[in-house]
């Protein structure tokens, strides 16, 4: 039974066709589509919205379509959309959906309000069955619901999810969805993916401390300083002293040094061995610096014996036997990271770029260990809308 007929059934009363009323908003084009990225609970939220933009922007771009995003102001911005967040009322937004040529996003208000209007709709469900909650109103031929599979288990019912079951639906199936509603013809049913890691929601700039950029570089924007990959402590202190980062090492930084900045300083990542001292540790701490043991040691018994006063975790390097769907690997693979490495005043698309100097247009899947290290941070997907340069599979080098 949907919510709705719940709710009637409860109040004994008759369900009929909502009566909304808009108010006028000025926007800045005719033809568009909207997208509300977020909803009530966190578990909700799909966190790969840029991902499905990026499928869907070529086509819409052809097409004169732009992108509304609605909903909060303190709603994360997707990238290529116009943004009214938090900029409307209930019956502007009205307005907007009104006049719009399709909806999509997350289970929320929107959704419904979109029905009650019969727009053409995609829309998300995850811990929720689609057929208790989805929309009522409007011809099931305009909507398509995209309900996770969450790996065969049943919805959580849960505001809060450790790993969010709704992240298992795959970009590009909400890119087809989208635009097949819209009646344009594309190719991004060619696109398969393989693997997206548990992490790859989150954003970051890791800097190699190998160099230093001016002080107005990037202002504002917290960084990772792998002082773990390379050590020039001068360097270290100098990208610390412009910006709030979190530090990752393998040496001692000298501590006179660090208090100075230590405002800046989230976090010191500090790989610790049987040659430390805990000495050092307790330093860092007395001048109020958190910090995270952790050890690539084999013997990591006997280190968090020697530092059985801190938890210490074991850095476990993923490999190329961890993909989902390994056997989908091939020559026309590639990846989207969501960790970029600055090193030397360039900026490289990963880790494994990185290492091996590879360019930013360069996405194809890069075979050596610093990739398959990350994999948490990763999009791995095929593109087979493309010629195929060879006939071997990467799984078979």
């Amino acid at each position: 039974m949907h919510l709705v007929e719940q709710y009637a059934l409860a109040c004994g009363v008759k369900i009929d066709k909502p009566e909304i009323q808009e108010s006028y908003f000025p926007l800045e084009c005719d033809k568009y589509i909207t997208l509300h990225a977020s909803s009530g609970m966190e578990s909700k939220n799909y966190d790969f919205y840029n991902d499905v933009i990026e499928l869907i922007l070529p086509y819409l771009d052809l097409n004169g379509i732009k992108i509304i995003q609605i909903g909060g102001k303190e709603d994360n911005q997707i990238d290529n959309c116009i943004h009214h967040l938090g900029s409307t009322t209930i019956r502007q937004t009205a307005y907007i959906i009104k006049n719009s040529l399709l909806h999509f996003g997350n289970d929320s208000f929107s959704t419904h309000m979109a029905s009650g209007y019969d727009k053409k709709i995609v829309s998300l469900y995850s811990i929720l069955y689609k057929e208790c909650c989805g929309p009522y109103w409007g011809n099931k031929e305009n909507q398509t619901l995209i309900e996770s599979d969450r790996g065969g288990m049943k919805p959580s019912f849960s505001p809060k999810e450790r790993l969010k079951t709704i992240n298992l639906i795959n970009p590009e199936e909400i890119a087809c969805a989208v635009l097949d509603l819209l009646n344009i013809d594309h190719v991004v049913d060619k696109v398969e993916t393989i693997h997206i890691g548990a992490e790859y929601h989150l954003n970051g700039l890791c800097v190699i401390p190998d160099h230093v950029m001016p002080r107005n570089f990037a202002p504002g924007q917290p960084a990772n300083i792998w002082g773990h990959e390379h050590f020039d402590e001068q360097n270290i202190i100098h990208w610390i002293s412009t910006r709030k980062c979190n530090l990752f090492t393998k040496n001692k930084i000298d501590i006179q040094k660090l208090i100075n900045y230590r405002d800046n300083i989230n976090l010191i990542n500090y790989y610790v061995s049987l040659d430390d001292k805990p000495e050092y540790i307790e330093q860092l701490e007395s001048i109020g610096i958190k910090v995270n043991l952790l050890s690539e040691e084999e013997k990591i018994s006997d280190v968090r014996l020697k530092f059985f006063e801190w938890h210490i975790k074991e850095v476990k390097h993923k490999a190329k036997k961890d993909v989902d769907n390994i056997d989908l690997l091939c020559d026309n693979s590639f990846y989207k990271c969501s960790m970029k490495v600055l090193s030397n005043g360039k900026l490289y698309n990963s880790r494994a770029a990185w290492k091996h100097d590879r360019p930013r247009n360069d996405h194809r899947v890069i075979d050596c260990a610093e990739f398959w290290q990350d994999l948490n941070v990763m999009n791995i997907y095929n593109d087979n809308s493309l010629p195929i340069n060879n006939e071997q599979s990467i799984n078979s080098r």
